[in-house]
């Protein structure tokens, strides 16, 4: 354990999360590319985001409740292998079920490897520093989607789509060989503790579920609008086919600030502060509506709406983990599964919600389902923080 951030092992697990997360995001930004390769409906591949999702909501908690009992070093490799082997599949897939096996193989295996990734984090780094290497092992993801992605989508046009399976493919090998170098070899989480059916004790701790809980209506608020970006900055705010990218990758940059931000509320305040926070990216979500009359006005809105929507990030995932630690210690694995486990849930549900309201009233008119989820995030927030007071046993982000 080491007083500092970025050690050899935090930096691997970073850049294993960047490759996670070009490898989920991507597929929305060759969408055309993939259908045209494949032969196969615009639609249909549009339906492997919601694959992927379910598959990370249904299969990652399933298969880290399994492997808790296990060395954490071993199990992460062993899912690295299978997050390469999934990749492969892409690669060489000759159809659409064959494509779709491969996104549930990768969901799977991605989610339980982050999972696995974070409870490394109590290991790595003293106290001080471990919400902030949680921020940013997340924020992988969002640096994803403001490198990864484009030039994921650029090779795509060029090289054709299978070119950006084979680049995922070659940093996932070097994200591995650096995981074996760098990371512990630790053991078991149940090592530490002699108690048994922890994971059904955990799953039915009203402080674990209500954590939880945030994660999902966040999650909902934010991608039942953000799942349609690309109509709002087009139809409602007035940008071109070649022009969209910028605002999309305008949109990344606020959200990576957002997820790195979310490191430093969770060491100062947590979800003390985060409740509040929610209350102003609801207030900006409703306001998105009217404020799309003027491009200026509409782009304002997102990027401020943007710069809070993972302000909550670190702080639940804390949360769950600092419960498990100190109560449920051989179920940390699991425990550490359930805030990318709830984003997901939230993801689905908020996408089909948001497609519901896109068909019946417009783009725009999405702002006013996300802000009504968020005030639902933040009801659950509070609740958690009155919860955790009452009964004395808050944890250092409530």
């Amino acid at each position: 354990m080491e007083d500092r951030l970025f050690t050899p092992a935090v930096v691997t697990l970073i850049f294993l999360s960047f490759v996670m997360g070009t490898s989920e995001f991507i597929v929305m930004g060759i969408l055309p590319d993939i259908s045209a390769g494949i032969g196969v409906e615009y639609t249909m591949v549009g339906g492997l985001v919601s694959v992927f999702a379910l598959s990370y909501a249904v299969c990652t908690p399933l298969i880290t409740g399994f492997t808790g009992r296990f060395g954490r070093f071993r199990v992460l490799m062993a899912l690295a292998a299978v997050f390469l082997l999934s990749d492969v599949l892409t690669l060489v897939s000759w159809d659409y079920w064959s494509l779709a096996l491969s996104r549930v193989l990768t969901a799977a295996s991605s989610g339980s490897l982050l999972a696995v990734g974070m409870t490394f984090v109590m290991d790595l780094v003293t106290a001080r520093y471990r919400a902030k290497a949680v921020s940013w092992i997340f924020s992988g993801f969002s640096i994803s989607s403001v490198f990864g992605v484009p030039l994921g989508t650029f090779m795509s046009h060029i090289l054709g789509w299978r070119s950006v399976f084979v680049l995922i493919l070659a940093m996932g090998l070097v994200a591995v060989a650096l995981a074996y170098i760098t990371l512990p070899r630790l053991g078991p989480p149940e090592s530490r503790s002699d108690s048994r059916g922890g994971a059904s004790r955990m799953l039915s701790d009203r402080i674990v579920i209500v954590g939880a809980g945030v994660t999902v209506f966040a999650a909902m608020g934010m991608y039942s609008l953000y799942t349609y970006i690309t109509p709002i900055l087009e139809d409602e705010i007035g940008f071109s086919d070649s022009t969209v990218s910028i605002g999309l990758m305008a949109m990344g940059v606020v959200m990576l600030i957002s997820n790195l931000a979310s490191g430093r509320i969770a060491s100062n305040g947590g979800l003390r502060k985060v409740r509040f926070t929610f209350l102003i990216e609801a207030a900006l979500m409703v306001a998105l509506p009217t404020a799309v009359a003027s491009a200026s006005a509409g782009m304002a809105v997102l990027l401020m709406a943007g710069l809070t929507m993972y302000l909550f990030n670190s702080s639940v995932q804390m949360h769950l983990m600092e419960v498990a630690n100190r109560d449920y210690p051989e179920s940390i694995t699991l425990a550490s599964s359930l805030n990318p486990t709830s984003f997901n849930i939230g993801i689905t549900i908020g996408s089909l919600l948001g497609g519901f309201v896109y068909d019946a009233v417009g783009a725009a008119s999405i702002g006013y389902l996300s802000g009504a989820c968020i005030v639902v995030a933040a009801v659950v927030a509070f609740a958690l923080c009155r919860m955790c007071s009452a009964s004395g046993r808050g944890t250092s982000v409530t």
